[in-house]
């Protein structure tokens, strides 16, 4: 469906922008990194007439930007609202947002990418209208309790998707600098969903011209060359991506200090734990981590190094339970089928842990496991109970990129 004549038409767009150049500025406020105009065409119609606010579904809101969930009048779809202030603190940023839209057409046939939609512009602010992800951020499910949160198989799968996404933007020199929870966001929740990248609005182009050297991210989640304000690479991402992982199975932030400084001075120092919280997650897992949480960003695994680790080889990890359980289904069938139930009897009567006799063995080991397994999850209760402020605080703190706040609320 066509809302105006020529929308959507692409014929004379280039297929990567160029970076932005102007040199004719004399302010000279543009970042570098920048891509050029988008394609996209800019309505300047009210966003109103076309689409409905979903009331009270907010999606998201950060210190540049609030989604909202809203409808589309005539096909009554359901999209996300971007609703973005084109001056902040006093400075235009128009600019920061076309490259944002420009990154978006850029992967707009890359399957981990949110799709854009269409662009709308009124006096003070544009509107990014894009594909809704009904099952919210991943976020979510890192932080809920053990037994609703990921599992292993699942960050496995979701893991591949990711990285396919960031080595699409990577292979096209966008470095994303803010992947994170809250920017990856899932299509269904239950069943579990594929994932979709959301939120360019920090990503830059980077090239082996001109380096890069920008302080922005997220806290938890930055990595060391931009804390010391050294060149940004594609590595960058990779770093993050390392944390993410350690998030998504763990459900613990790995390098979150008591204030931001105690953040950075973690990541810096490279102060990590590979053992705490770490149950029931297996060593190739581990590995896979180890191999993105380097400082130096020359010793960073790439996106498709990562796509060729052992951990995310193609097929998923069996349940550790569920193999356990197999595992003992099979030991019960050590018996003959022929043995009378009489002698199965007295065999399960005389048999002991200390008898070196098979069924003796077989139900010791069923004990053991079974306990092992239960005591794991009592330990990880009881610890919670006994120092549970600081646990959620420790567990649960996620913040905001380290940007200007806009004062206000957004209009629409």
């Amino acid at each position: 469906m066509i809302p105006e004549e020529n929308y959507g038409m692409r014929e004379n767009c280039c297929r990567t922008p160029r970076t932005v150049r102007r040199q004719e500025d004399k302010k000279g406020h543009e970042r570098p990194g920048l891509l050029g105009d988008p394609c996209t065409p800019i309505q300047s119609r009210p966003f109103t007439s076309r689409y409905t606010i979903s009331p009270g579904h907010e999606l998201g809101r950060g210190k540049f930007a609030v989604v909202r969930k809203c409808i589309e009048k005539e096909t009554e779809k359901e999209f996300a609202a971007k609703i973005m202030r084109k001056r902040r603190k006093g400075q235009d940023c128009r600019m920061e947002i076309l490259h944002e839209i420009a990154v978006l057409e850029l992967a707009k046939d890359n399957p981990w990418v949110i799709k854009l939609h269409e662009v709308y512009e009124s006096a003070t602010e544009m509107i990014l209208v894009l594909e809704y992800a009904a099952g919210g951020e991943i976020f979510n499910q890192c932080v809920a309790e053990r037994e609703e949160a990921f599992k292993e198989k699942d960050v496995q799968r979701l893991m591949r998707q990711i990285l396919k996404g960031v080595s699409f933007l990577h292979r096209h020199n966008v470095v994303h600098l803010d992947l994170k929870p809250q920017n990856i966001l899932l299509t269904s929740d239950c069943p579990l969903g594929d994932i979709k990248i959301v939120d360019f609005g920090l990503s830059r182009i980077v090239n082996n011209n001109e380096e890069l050297r920008e302080i922005m991210g997220t806290p938890e989640y930055v990595a060391p060359e931009i804390l010391s304000y050294e060149p940004i690479s594609t590595a960058t991402d990779m770093w993050s991506i390392g944390v993410l992982a350690y998030v998504m199975l763990t459900g613990t932030s790995p390098f979150l200090g008591d204030d931001k400084q105690h953040t950075f001075l973690n990541i810096s120092q490279l102060n990590i734990s590979y053992t705490e919280d770490f149950e029931g997650v297996s060593d190739p897992a581990v590995d896979f981590m180890k191999n993105l949480l380097v400082r130096e960003p020359a010793g960073r695994a790439t996106a498709e190094d990562c796509l060729q680790h052992p951990w995310l080889a193609e097929g998923d990890l069996p349940d550790p339970y569920s193999s356990a359980m197999s595992t003992v289904q099979e030991s019960k069938q050590i018996l003959p089928e022929e043995e009378d139930d009489e002698l199965k009897a007295e065999n399960s009567l005389d048999a002991s842990p200390s008898q070196p006799d098979t069924d003796g063995q077989t139900v010791t080991e069923e004990l053991i496991l079974m306990a092992s397994y239960t005591l794991g999850q009592c330990r990880q209760t009881e610890m919670e109970k006994q120092t549970e402020s600081k646990a959620i605080t420790k567990r649960f703190k996620f913040e905001e990129p380290m940007l200007q706040e806009i004062p206000g609320d957004f209009i629409y």
